[in-house]
């Protein structure tokens, strides 16, 4: 199992499909369990709910993508999505996180940063998001 944190957030993963040796122990998909957050007591809360849902893709040429979503999102309300209410519009935005880009792995801090080159919020775009490792 991994868990990776970035911007406060706890995200658990399990391997659905990944062949494991040096770089290439990320390589192929994850399925996300969890996201927790950590509050000021120290303890965690889920942040998007008890079941969220995504997915990470890691590639053997260190390219990856990630598709995260709040389990909690509701119907858009109409069948064609370019239709949908500016709040339906915004909950929908909000319940969401895709990125894509680089990744890179150090094994002495237990750590993966990934370089984010596209994404569907711009501010992302050329950050680099760093997740703790953490052995099951």
């Amino acid at each position: 199992m991994l868990h990776c944190y970035c911007c406060l957030l706890l995200t658990l993963c399990i391997p659905l499909a990944a062949q494991a040796q040096g770089r290439a122990t990320l390589v192929g998909d994850w399925r996300l369990v969890s996201v927790l957050q950590p509050v000021t007591s120290g303890a965690t809360i889920p942040f998007w709910g008890t079941k969220p849902l995504g997915m990470f893709r890691y590639s053997a040429h260190g390219v990856m993508s990630a598709q995260l979503y709040d389990e909690r999102r509701t119907s858009l309300g109409v069948s064609d999505w370019q239709f949908i209410s500016p709040t339906a519009a915004r909950t929908a935005f909000v319940g969401l996180a895709s990125y894509y880009g680089r990744f890179t792995v150090d094994t002495v801090a237990h750590t993966e940063s990934h370089h984010v080159e596209g994404a569907m919020a711009p501010t992302a775009m050329g950050q680099i998001l760093v997740w703790e490792r953490v052995p099951e």
